[in-house]
């Protein structure tokens, strides 16, 4: 499966180093322990990582820690953990490797690294600077404290102290970077002749980490989550049996005659559609799903490319998640964490805060996809 790549070292080793802890904890302190300024600088952090590594991970450790600092400073830490969810979702969308969704869609269509930074980047750059600012308008009265902060207590809040192991870290930052880079050169390099694919350059440096780190690393094959491999492969082989059986090509055929004469209208109806899907479905069933759809009306139609369908269906499955405790694996890992220290958000509250914020970053994704189509930039 082309997301085994997603799932390889790196996250693990960073996370047995402590360094999303230590990332945390820095900030926090930077901001002097503002929660007003916490509720824009986390969200905006939890985006740019998701960028490049999972965010089922960026969100299992910031909303913990959220919770403890939010504690600390007699705050809500609601607003701030759901405005975390939102822009890590948002964020993934960014990159190839940022959400589940685009490493399928990627993979299986044949778009790169890069091709995704051009196209989604820029729109989920946008659609997270105004699910930002909503956030913030919204909720920045209900992030002043009230009460007398224990300055004591936050001060032992020592950043260093959260690394366990310093050389795992420097060795894990760097295999990661190697990924990072091998993925936006893979392009040229396939070019020249060398055959890299997108997992075997999101892999090597996983491996390089594993085998030089000896003892260090030996712990963290058991925290590879084979459950999750087993099931895209068996998610794959279902999905390629509608595939097979026309069920897809039937439902491809239908959209394509529908918007014969309104590519504008297929977009959009892509967008929005995989966007309503996606916050009550999972979204890599869906998004594996979408990609044999567009295919077919790709070559059913012809009316609009491949690639303009790519990125509506990539940003409206990404962002659409937002909108439920279920819409996609971040959410349901924040909401659990909120649980477990008996902070209970409810549906109701979660779409409260995230369906205005969804639906105003759609609806820019929506703009910038038209603006796209009508300069034949796609």
């Amino acid at each position: 499966s082309p997301s085994a790549a997603r799932l390889a070292g790196y996250r693990a080793a960073l996370t047995e180093a402590g360094f999303f802890t230590y990332l945390a904890l820095v900030l926090a302190r930077r901001l002097d322990y503002d929660p007003v300024r916490m509720l824009v600088a986390f969200p905006v952090v939890t985006g740019v990582l998701a960028c490049f590594m999972d965010s089922i991970t960026v969100m299992l450790f910031f909303a913990t820690l959220t919770y403890e600092l939010a504690r600390l400073l007699k705050v809500d830490p609601v607003p701030m953990v759901v405005a975390e969810v939102c822009l890590a979702n948002t964020g993934g969308a960014a990159t190839l490797v940022g959400d589940p969704p685009n490493v399928i869609l990627g993979t299986m269509l044949g778009f790169s690294f890069n091709d995704f930074v051009a196209h989604t980047g820029p729109i989920a750059l946008a659609a997270g600077a105004a699910s930002v600012a909503y956030f913030y308008y919204q909720f920045r009265r209900m992030m002043r404290s009230k009460e007398r902060l224990d300055r004591e207590e936050l001060e032992r809040l020592e950043p260093s102290r959260a690394i366990k192991d310093p050389v795992l870290m420097r060795m894990a930052l760097t295999a990661f970077g190697a990924a990072i880079l091998l993925l936006i050169v893979h392009p040229f390099l396939e070019h020249a002749g060398i055959p890299l694919t997108v997992p075997l350059a999101a892999l090597l440096p996983a491996f390089a980490l594993l085998v030089l780190g000896g003892d260090r690393t030996s712990g963290i094959l058991h925290k590879v989550e084979y459950e999750v491999l087993l099931f895209f492969m068996g998610l794959f082989v279902v999905v390629g049996g509608l595939e097979k059986t026309g069920v897809i090509g039937a439902l491809a055929r239908g959209l394509a005659a529908l918007f014969a004469d309104s590519p504008a209208g297929l977009l959009s109806t892509l967008l929005w559609g995989s966007a309503v899907s996606s916050a009550v479905v999972d979204n890599v069933p869906f998004a594996l799903t979408m990609a044999y759809v567009i295919k077919d009306i790709a070559a059913a139609s012809g009316a609009v490319a491949l690639s303009a369908m790519v990125w509506a269906v990539a940003l409206g499955t990404d962002i659409g998640g937002n909108a439920t405790p279920i819409g996609a694996s971040a959410n349901v890992v924040a909401y659990h964490a909120m649980e477990k220290h008996g902070v209970r958000i409810g549906w109701g509250r979660w779409m409260k805060m995230a369906i205005p914020s969804t639906v105003l970053a759609l609806a820019i994704a929506n703009g910038l996809l038209l603006v796209k189509y009508l300069i034949h930039y796609y």
